[in-house]
């Protein structure tokens, strides 16, 4: 029994050295020391991600009246960014802007010093790295509503038909059945709506109208706030229809000019080709008769 509770002791002595002495002289395995490293590269991320939010949300606002951005603009910059959903400042387009007419200029001079007349004519940069950032915002925002005219004429018509039979149709439902078959920017205004449409279809189609504000994208917004007041205007929904069916027919008939259009310069190119073919082929044969009869 003394051999028995000595072996006892030993084994717990040996198993309180193994779990907490032994484990500060063990040398770190492979894994643990890239699990180290992965932590420490993280932790340099996340500092450097903390200066730049640091620069981005204290500096960028402190000077943001030396950088010349006036309320008016900082609204018309906030209305571009929430349209695009971008994680940005209005500070930030402002600084690039800025950024941009500094490097201009900078160019300007250099070209100045080889030819006067290239320097003044390089100045023009300096007015279209002013207007660059908030341009490509405009197109993006552009070419983002373009994209959304696209998909919502066959949305609006899977929405009409399902009124016509039954006007007991929840929106939502109606959303959900035609996210699938979206296009991406159309898709992810209807996946905002429908986040939206928990507080009521009303919130979600006054949202909707203050993000997309397109003409028949506010039309159709008036005509469901109206049947949710109760009122039957499926005349109005039809007109609508007849609308978006012209505006369906319109879009194809600039897709089919744009392509003919493109037809034409790839032939026009191809007929250039196909003539600097022909000629060189009748040079080279011009130039073999010639030192042939020489």
């Amino acid at each position: 029994m003394v051999i028995f509770s000595k072996l006892c002791a030993l084994a717990a002595i040996i198993y309180l050295v193994f779990t907490l002495v032994y484990p500060l002289f063990r040398p770190m395995t492979r894994k643990r020391k890239e699990h180290s490293r992965d932590f420490i590269k993280r932790k340099r991320n996340q500092k450097k991600v903390e200066k730049y939010l640091y620069f981005k949300d204290i500096v960028l606002r402190k000077f943001s009246n030396k950088l010349l951005l006036s309320d008016i603009k900082r609204n018309e910059f906030n209305f571009l960014i929430k349209r695009l959903d971008l994680r940005i400042t209005p500070e930030e387009i402002r600084l690039k802007q800025v950024l941009y007419v500094i490097g201009a200029i900078g160019l300007s001079m250099i070209a100045m010093n080889i030819n006067t007349l290239i320097g003044y004519g390089c100045l023009i940069l300096v007015v279209l790295g002013w207007l660059y950032p908030v341009d490509e915002l405009e197109k993006m925002i552009e070419k983002k509503n373009n994209n959304i005219l696209a998909d919502f004429p066959s949305f609006y018509n899977m929405l009409y038909y399902q009124y016509a039979r039954s006007i007991n149709i929840y929106l939502a439902d109606v959303v959900k059945d035609f996210l699938p078959n979206a296009n991406e920017d159309m898709a992810s205004e209807l996946e905002v709506f429908l986040d939206n449409i928990e507080y009521g279809e009303e919130y979600a189609l006054k949202q909707l109208k203050k993000r997309v504000p397109l003409r028949h994208i506010i039309k159709f917004c008036d005509i469901m706030e109206t049947r949710l007041r109760g009122y039957d205007n499926i005349s109005q929904m039809t007109y609508l229809k007849n609308e978006l069916y012209d505006l369906r027919v319109m879009s194809l008939e600039d897709e089919l000019t744009r392509r003919e259009q493109k037809n034409a310069r790839m032939q026009f190119v191809l007929i250039i080709v196909l003539v600097i073919y022909i000629v060189i082929y009748y040079y080279f044969m011009f130039v073999d008769a010639i030192k042939l009869f020489s």
